[in-house]
């Protein structure tokens, strides 16, 4: 019982850093100031959409379940939180199907879509 826990222990503290997902390794989440003022929206089909703000830094808005209308040709309306605000607290409306959104972090433009010949 004690050569298990002694070797757990050592191949615990012997593992590198980077082989546990920690909180610093993720995006920290920030809010959408001023979200009525957004330039564009890209959505990322079902899992979220990405949105540049009128800064110019884009976002990205990750759904806490699948959202089924969440597509490319669906119509969306974003509902802030109560603070006018756009982050965690707050949902979007792909053709009136709500989705909860779960985080809201800073992004890279989205990925170019494929032109179709």
């Amino acid at each position: 019982m004690i050569a298990r826990y002694c070797l757990a222990a050592a191949l615990f503290a012997a593992a590198p850093a980077f082989a546990f997902e920690t909180p610093e390794m993720e995006r920290s989440e920030t809010k959408i100031r001023n979200m009525t003022e957004y330039l564009e929206t890209v959505v990322d089909n079902g899992r979220g959409v990405y949105i540049r703000g009128y800064t110019g830094q884009w976002y990205y808005a990750r759904t806490e379940n699948e959202c089924p209308r969440l597509t490319r040709s669906a119509r969306l309306r974003f509902e802030p939180s109560p603070g006018g605000d756009f982050d965690r607290d707050s949902t979007l409306r792909a053709d009136g199907f709500r989705c909860m959104v779960a985080s809201v972090t800073e992004s890279a433009a989205p990925p170019r879509r494929r032109s179709r010949r």
